[in-house]
């Protein structure tokens, strides 16, 4: 089980790496700007991330199907406890 979650969460942190370099290779070299520069960053560190909820919410199927419900539990936590923080943030934004 802790190789499983290991081997998963090293694979979101390289991803994000990955995003870096080709939201940098989006951008204009000559002209910067603050604000542009991470919103791509963050454009495509979001691609990024919901590639890797789409693989841990398609493997959990599968993962149930195997009875390895540990496992199953893991990838659902992990593929939807960002957007639910993200959620629960605009609600209490929204409640202010």
């Amino acid at each position: 089980m802790i190789k499983h979650v290991v081997i998963r969460i090293l694979a979101l942190i390289i991803l994000l790496f990955i995003a870096i370099p080709i939201a940098m290779a989006q951008l204009d070299p000559r002209r910067r700007c603050g604000t542009g520069d991470i919103g791509v960053i963050l454009f495509f560190m979001g691609i990024f991330y919901l590639i890797w909820t789409i693989y841990l919410l398609a493997e959990s199927f599968f993962l149930y199907r195997k009875h390895e419900i540990a496992k199953f539990k893991f990838n659902v936590i992990a593929a939807l406890i960002l957007p639910i923080f993200i959620l629960v943030s605009i609600v209490f934004d929204l409640m202010d």
